[in-house]
């Protein structure tokens, strides 16, 4: 657990709404920052003290849209209680709290707004309104690790929810495309004389060696060596195998996990095992979409991939923080489906396990 990067100031919004003022409802505190508090003491509860790990439902709105929410998501927030390390405001906000309390703090976009940070659809001189209920105590890590067992699994369910959702609004509305690449795809095996499996969701995979065992599934994480090219090129954007790309260790996969790799990869790796090596056609649309990743990757471009599944082990044995490391960049995260207030962040909320982004 990071005592540092303590609050994220763009979370977002849950049923539990604490927006609403009430009568007898505090108003709001000028912080020394500029921003704007109110604490709720709605049951007077154990007061926190240094040294606590407090537990939390973060959420927030921007006007009407909901931004973020721990309760939505089914996995509260954990994090120390150390008012030496917290930022500005929260320094002063939190230096008296007990459990029960409901906080809440109006901020002013504008700051994001002028550095570039907001979405699209934010402006200056509105407020971002982010909410916190400390919802328990803890006085060990140990016991902060028992308490997030008991939501990973319904956690664990609705995100699963929400994945097959976003997939299932991302082929749909991307099908003209997947199509498109589809018939380039199969002409270029025809002409080549190669022979083919088609994922359920539209790669290609034509394997060089097969595999032993089970085919990859939810559950399994697998060390991936890689190397992507452009389709219409054929010139290589990365690679963990040649040392000139300077990272040439394999990769782990999080097979049940969408959104860490190219949807493309999720794609073939179901159709691999432990062993397998395959070159891999991926149509743009489970890549990097219309709006392309570098110069070598162009809008709507197929990638290709050849890779390999060097090992396979169980998630339940791999910490969470050494899955993710230099990925071969985002999934089609442009595709639609993804809502704008998962693009900006401006700030961080409490996290107990740090996860690194995609390169």
């Amino acid at each position: 657990m990071r005592k540092a990067a303590f609050f994220l100031l763009f979370a977002g919004m849950s049923a539990f709404t604490l927006a609403q003022t009430t009568p007898g409802t505090p108003v709001y505190t000028k912080a020394s920052d500029g921003s704007f508090y109110k604490i709720s003491s709605f049951a007077k509860g154990i007061k926190l003290s240094q040294g606590n790990f407090m537990e939390m439902d973060v959420s927030a709105t921007y006007k009407d849209s909901v931004l973020f929410s721990t309760r939505e998501e089914g996995m509260p927030q954990y994090a120390l209680y150390d008012t030496t390390v917290f930022p500005v405001p929260f320094k002063e906000i939190f230096s008296n709290i007990h459990v029960g309390d409901s906080v809440t703090v109006r901020v002013l976009t504008d700051s994001i707004v002028s550095k570039g940070q907001a979405p699209p659809f934010m402006q200056s001189g509105q407020y971002i309104y982010q909410y916190y209920v400390i919802t328990n105590i803890y006085e060990t890590k140990q016991q902060v690790d028992s308490a997030q067992q008991t939501h990973a699994a319904v956690a664990r369910a609705i995100a699963e929810k929400k994945q097959q959702e976003q997939l299932a609004q991302i082929l749909a509305d991307n099908k003209d495309q997947i199509a498109k690449d589809s018939k380039t795809i199969e002409a270029y095996l025809a002409k080549n004389k190669l022979k083919a499996i088609k994922a359920k969701w539209g790669s290609y995979l034509v394997i060089k060696k097969p595999g032993t065992g089970k085919k990859l599934a939810a559950g399994d994480i697998a060390s991936i060596k890689y190397t992507g090219r452009s389709f219409s090129t054929n010139k290589a954007f990365d690679s963990n195998t040649d040392p000139a790309f300077k990272h040439v260790e394999p990769y782990r996969v999080n097979i049940g996990q969408l959104g860490t790799v190219i949807l493309g990869w999720n794609d073939a790796l179901s159709e691999m095992q432990k062993g397998s090596k395959a070159t891999v056609y991926i149509p743009s649309s489970l890549a990097w979409g219309s709006q392309g990743a570098s110069p070598d990757i162009q809008p709507d471009e197929i990638v290709v991939f050849d890779m390999e599944v060097s090992a396979v082990m169980n998630e339940k044995d791999v910490p969470v923080a050494d899955v993710a490391n230099d990925a071969p960049k985002e999934p089609a995260k442009k595709a639609p489906v993804k809502t704008p207030a998962k693009k900006a962040k401006p700030v961080a909320k409490p996290k107990t396990t740090p996860k690194k982004s995609g390169k």
